[in-house]
């Protein structure tokens, strides 16, 4: 018996000892004096969370910390090594292994698993260290006898023996479950990976790739190879025994402790007790085991058919955002889908020739002891979630839980897309360096420019972008970018059809080359991006650009306050602050606090000139066309009188923020509008309920409206079409919201209008207009505008005003002619003085062109591109790029000679995340052999990869 107990010490010390200094000498000797650096620069700079690296830490210090424990405490007693070692150390390293490689983000019940795991370990080290915490005299178990007695217990004095002896027992009945949980789902491994090991190993498959990683390596392949192949057998082995072992340890130490337990209290209460905590961990974890998008996918099956209905749907809708987010992340939060989980199944039919039912059994079996870890759906729900979500909240599901997608992305290593999508709205990813405005004023319109520097604050290529809007009879005249401030150097732009300007663009944004886009995307609405803002410099790095320099210029009329800037609805990437440097019109701008995070440009910059409003004409084309742009004052304002209006209302649910203006838009159309008029209101409405006309406008009660669903503009057109019938109007009005520009979509409309329509957005301007229903609002000679009354205005003042008159709008009232004539009261103007009104003058006149009905509509959009490019102006056809180098305007030059060169495309900004990879799913499960084939090449992948991040450290 002594030899046998001595060969056993001698085995456990070995496990013990070789498992940990070979694991050390890997990690100290190889992995952190390559990964070190990088691994804390990434965290700083927000590219690894920092949970991953706390976690990466704790793999690393597991056995470190249990090396020195085990010297220090145990070196002398093998058995307790091997409790050290199976009870505490392998499944803490198991548990930070599977967290940080398995596990993404944690769901309510993976949680519950892993905090109780991490508990039971905790508490089987202190069991270690002190035996039961208890009151010990009166114990009569022999677990707990005089040696026990001799252990410090730190804690029993703060809180006392009895509550001690309480947690103590709650813990180790929780052991109990966590020790036959775990051990037999690792059960489900061991056998096959025995069987993998031993047949693998004999077969030498792996013997000649090995001789030949020799061949590709440096020295450091002689101590890799060696001590990985050591750490890998250890491993494995140690990994078969480990279910039995583990569970065997878990349960005697929750034995021992209920006995001690049971000797100073009574039996009767450690049985209550004991079955009372596993009773109400197991009440706790069938709740969290509910997945929340069953029910909400299945309330959301079929369309609410009433009003009532659609109240109650409004109600859950927590419970409802819950589920479809759990869905749409189902990727992130679980391993696999039930469904897809069929490594079990191959693993054991492929190694251990299992008939296929046979198979699939112990395949169910390991799919309910995983039940935390999978997905109770499909992995199609990611896309109908996504649509349901839309569909529901009237928003993209990116925007409207932007935090908890960006967590559940950021719980992986991946790296995010160049492009700026939804998730980057906000991002403080960019720092604007410097901001300088120069206006140089030519009597009632001027010459604006923007010029901005941007630093990079991340090691990664970044896009800068903005979504803002000008002042309709503005003019953008240019933009261009650079590497430095010198004028010289700079890129200058190219003004291209809309469809061929973004194709390329996106291109080049793919293959990482400098690009910028400036577009329009409404009748006030601009998108600008700009690529790449070069990467923060990692350390050692000396060569390359350092941050990009943009400039931005156009045209714009004065108004009674000044001259207006853009007005930013929406930017990605890009911040600024306080340490920003800001020039005003040639003046030092310093803003602070909130100030300097949410202002990118005021709103005005005061005129210096006294004013000077006069009428101007522009003769764009000689003896064609000519624009007239005549001043107005309040009188000639007029608001529609004797006419027939409808009154098209979007009732999608993010209307319901806007009730209070809508209320007083329908109050001020009662007062105003109802006594002169004839007004019809049709009432738009999602799926499920038709929408309705109401012909008595007061009727209408505004506040028992339900706003549900999401519509896009154009459908509400289209319901408008077909509830219409044969009734004529003399101007649409189409009362929304800031609506929810990433919802549209690519589709054509057949709506065609012979009456104006002018879309009002309550609460402010949507980023911008699909084209498809941008060309409803142009070709009809409509507007936009977020004011009823401003709408009205300029629609009567534009129709008393003349045939001739194609816009009233920023406080002139803008005609148009073939054959250029006088008109009283302008003066005559040579023309160099006029020349550089022609930009805002050819505005005008491709909205005029815009309007003609013409049988070839391509023809049409290239008699406007053709006047954007001769004047140099950004237009709704029209898009200024910009471009590096000769493969680019190569490319460029191919687009735009295709048929959809107008052909714009929806960027709606969704980013299409990276699936994580399912590692519960196989296609085939390797033979034995090729395991082990995988391991040398991983190794040798390994080695080289450490070498050549060497030659780069120190070259």
């Amino acid at each position: 018996m002594k030899k046998i107990k001595l060969a056993l010490n001698i085995i456990f010390q070995l496990i013990f000892w070789l498992w940990n200094l070979t694991f050390l000498s890997i990690v100290y000797l190889g992995i952190l004096p390559y990964l070190a650096i990088p691994l804390i620069q990434a965290t700083i700079d927000g590219i690894i969370p920092l949970e991953f690296a706390l976690t990466l830490t704790a793999l690393i210090a597991v056995p470190t910390v249990f090396t020195i424990v085990g010297f220090k405490r145990f070196r002398k007693q093998p058995l307790q090594l091997m409790r050290l070692f199976y009870g505490v150390e392998a499944p803490l390293f198991l548990l930070c292994s599977i967290r940080l490689f398995l596990l993404r983000e944690l769901n309510p019940p993976s949680s519950q698993i892993i905090w109780t795991i991490g508990l039971c370990i905790a508490g089987f080290l202190v069991e270690i260290f002190y035996g039961y915490l208890g009151k010990i005299e009166n114990i009569q178990d022999v677990a707990t006898s005089q040696d026990a007695e001799s252990k410090p217990q730190p804690v029993s004095g703060l809180i006392g023996n009895k509550q001690i002896a309480w947690i103590q027992l709650g813990v180790h009945s929780l052991m109990l479950l966590v020790g036959i949980w775990a051990a037999t789902l690792l059960m489900f491994y061991a056998l096959p990976v025995a069987i993998v090991i031993i047949v693998g190993f004999f077969s030498f498959a792996w013997v000649t790739p090995l001789i030949e990683s020799f061949k590709y390596s440096s020295f450091e392949i002689i101590w890799w190879l060696p001590l990985s192949l050591i750490l890998f057998g250890f491993t494995s082995s140690l990994f078969v025994v480990m279910p039995s072992l583990y569970g065997f340890l878990y349960i005697q130490s929750a034995r021992k402790i209920l006995n001690s337990f049971a000797s100073q209290y009574g039996k009767n209460q450690a049985i209550a007790g004991s079955l009372g905590v596993m009773a109400a961990w197991l009440a706790i974890f069938s709740a969290l085991q509910q997945q929340p998008q069953i029910q909400a996918m299945k309330i959301l099956e079929t369309p609410a058919a009433n009003e009532t209905a659609r109240q109650t749907l409004l109600a859950k809708s927590d419970m409802i955002r819950s589920g479809l987010v759990n869905a749409y992340l189902s990727p992130y939060r679980y391993l696999s889908t039930v469904g897809e989980n069929d490594h079990i199944y191959s693993l054991y039919k492929n190694t251990l020739n299992l008939p296929d039912q046979a198979a699939k059994s112990v395949q169910n079996s390991y799919n309910i002891l995983m039940s935390p870890f999978l997905y109770q759906g499909s992995g199609s729900d990611v896309k109908k979630a996504e649509k349901l979500y839309a569909g529901f909240f009237d928003t993209e599901i990116q925007k409207g839980d932007t935090e908890a997608v960006k967590h559940a992305v950021q719980s992986t290593s991946n790296r995010e897309e160049a492009k700026a999508g939804l998730l980057n709205v906000n991002e403080e990813k960019v720092w604007l360096d410097s901001q300088e405005v120069t206006v140089k004023e030519n009597g009632d319109w001027a010459d604006v420019q923007i010029y901005e520097v941007y630093k990079n604050q991340t090691p990664n290529l970044q896009e800068v972008f903005y979504y803002f809007s000008l002042p309709e009879s503005a003019a953008v005249t240019g933009i261009w970018l650079g590497d430095t401030g010198d004028l010289q150097k700079r890129f200058a732009f190219t003004v291209s059809p809309r469809g061929a300007a973004q194709q390329v663009y996106n291109q080049q944004v793919r293959e990482r080359v400098d690009p910028a886009l400036l577009e329009q995307i409404g009748p006030k609405q601009y998108r600008l991006r700009a690529f790449p803002v070069p990467p923060k410099r990692e350390f050692g790095q000396t060569n390359g650009p350092t941050e990009m320099h943009l400039w931005l210029t156009y045209k714009v009329m004065r108004q009674a306050q000044g001259w207006a800037m853009p007005s930013l609805a929406e930017k990605r990437n890009i911040y600024w602050d306080g340490n920003t440097r800001r020039t005003i019109a040639g003046k030092q701008v310093n803003y602070s606090g909130k100030e300097a995070k949410e202002t990118w440009l005021p709103a005005f910059v005061p005129a210096v000139a006294q004013p000077k409003i006069i009428p101007h004409r522009a003769k764009l084309l000689p003896g064609e066309n000519s624009i007239l742009a005549q001043p107005l004052i309040d009188i000639n304002y007029f608001l529609p009188q004797v006419k027939k209006l409808a009154l098209v209302l979007d009732t999608s649910r993010s209307m319901a923020a806007e009730s209070r203006e809508l209320k007083e838009t329908f109050d001020w159309l009662k007062k105003n509008s109802l006594a002169t008029n004839n007004v019809d209101l049709y009432v738009s409405s999602a799926a499920g309920v038709p929408p309705r006309l109401v012909e008595n406008l007061r009727s209408l009660d505004v506040g028992k409206l339900t706003f549900y669903g999401t519509i896009q503009l154009k459908d509400i057109l289209q319901q408008f079409a077909q509830l219409r019938a044969d009734r004529t109007y003399d101007t649409v009005f189409l009362v929304s919201d800031r609506h929810s520009y990433e919802l549209s979509d690519d589709r054509k409309t057949s709506v065609s209008l012979t009456a104006p329509l002018w879309t009002v957005h309550l609460g402010g301007l949507p980023p911008g207009y699909d084209d498809a229903t941008l060309k409803v609002i142009q070709d009809s000679g409509g507007g936009v505008s977020t004011d009823i009354k401003e709408a009205m205005q300029r629609v009567a003042t534009m129709a008393a005003s003349g045939k001739s008159v194609i816009n009233v709008v920023d406080g002139y009232a803008w005609s148009y002619a073939k054959t250029p004539k006088v008109a009283a009261g302008v003066p005559k103007i040579t023309n160099d003085e006029n020349e550089g009104f022609k930009p805002i003058a050819a505005r005008q006149l491709i909205t005029a062109l815009s309007k003609q009905k013409t049988a070839n509509q391509l023809t049409q959009l290239d008699a406007m591109h053709s006047l954007a490019k001769t004047f140099k102006v950004v237009t709704p056809y029209s898009s200024m790029i910009v471009l590096v180098n000769d493969a680019q305007r190569a490319q460029l030059k191919a687009a735009e000679g295709k048929n959809d060169r107008f052909e714009r495309e929806v960027e709606s900004g969704k980013e299409e995340l990276t699936k994580p990879s399912n590692p519960l799913n196989v296609s085939g499960v390797p033979e034995p052999e090729e395991w082990l084939l995988l391991m040398v090449g991983a190794i040798g992948l390994l080695a080289i990869f450490l070498r050549q991040r060497r030659a780069k450290t120190v070259s």
